[in-house]
């Protein structure tokens, strides 16, 4: 997946046109580079599930 791709998921997710964001482990090292970039990234979390998948979510105040 592109980089700008997971920039068009997390805008997505801040503007709440999807409630969760679901990386899964292969694409986890490319979406981190996206994410530590991401000017709103301390608005979202993101839990670990089992099997390696990360679902980030919009955190609510």
């Amino acid at each position: 997946m592109a980089d700008n791709d997971f920039t068009a998921q997390l805008d997505q997710l801040h503007n709440g046109e999807i409630a969760e964001l679901v990386i899964h482990p292969a694409e986890f090292l490319e979406f981190q580079k996206v994410f530590q970039g991401y000017q709103y990234r301390s608005q979202i979390e993101g839990d670990a599930k089992h099997g390696g998948e990360i679902h980030y979510h919009l955190i609510n105040d």
